[in-house]
């Protein structure tokens, strides 16, 4: 995910190409990176809203954990037990974050200024507004073609705006909270206009076809910077499927 101001980009790399990832960040500017963590169970990076902080889930996504974005120190615990998959820091210290009750997926939100922790609801894939007032997600718990994705005031009338049909996933918003994005069954990036003041969506338009790796209840595989850049976890180009089959072998 790219960092507030576009500069840095932090990923889960696998280092040693062994299967266990380490939390690293990737200066765009000078071409450098620096590892955050130690190589383990450690995935899906993301950025607090004033660029110092990187939250990431490890222990089989059983814990979440932060780390100053300098590495000036160890990772801290946030929270730990069951099920945990973080999703998105508003800029006033709200994290949203996912569990699992009874089976279906819900949404949570940490408040970083005393560690409490209120329910919002079913769904998945939350993502605050630039300006922290509204927090876009799959709506019905998230079913694969089921519900699709929504906007809802986060402080005050509780007023949902649906965006998306069902099948569409991953949204995530412009740096001036007046687009969101969002991603079809067949892969197509979307994009619709927004008007926070007002709390009105327009018609969806495609921007362009994506080869995305995953599309549904598997994390943001994209993220955009500032400046309209893309950043796409995709197959490289002319891959068809990530599956190849091979039969009428025989054993040596």
């Amino acid at each position: 995910s790219f960092s507030p101001d576009g500069r840095f980009v932090a990923v889960a790399s696998d280092d040693a190409r062994n299967g266990k990832f380490a939390i690293r960040v990737y200066d765009l500017t000078r071409g450098v990176s620096a590892r955050l963590t130690e190589s383990g169970d450690n995935y899906g990076p993301k950025w607090s809203s004033d660029g110092k902080r990187v939250t990431y889930a490890a222990n089989g996504f059983t814990s979440l954990y932060e780390v100053p974005a300098d590495g000036s120190a160890q990772p801290k615990l946030l929270r730990k037990g069951g099920f945990l998959v973080h999703w998105h820091w508003s800029r006033d210290g709200h994290l949203a974050f996912g569990t699992l009750k009874d089976g279906l997926p819900i949404l949570e939100i940490y408040s970083d200024k005393d560690g409490s922790v209120k329910q919002l609801g079913p769904g998945v894939e939350a993502q605050f507004s630039p300006d922290g007032k509204w927090i876009a997600y799959i709506g019905q718990g998230g079913a694969v073609g089921g519900g699709g994705i929504e906007v809802q005031s986060f402080e005050g009338s509780g007023k949902r705006i649906p965006i998306s049909g069902p099948g569409g996933a991953q949204p995530r918003w412009s740096r001036d909270g007046r687009r969101l994005f969002y991603l079809t069954p067949d892969r197509k990036m979307m994009a619709v206009d927004f008007d926070p003041t007002t709390g009105t969506a327009g018609l969806a338009t495609i921007l362009f076809q994506t080869r995305i790796a995953a599309l549904n209840l598997s994390g943001f595989q994209y993220d955009v910077a500032a400046d309209g850049r893309f950043l796409i976890y995709a197959f490289p180009a002319g891959d068809s499927s990530p599956l190849t089959v091979i039969s009428g072998w025989k054993r040596q």
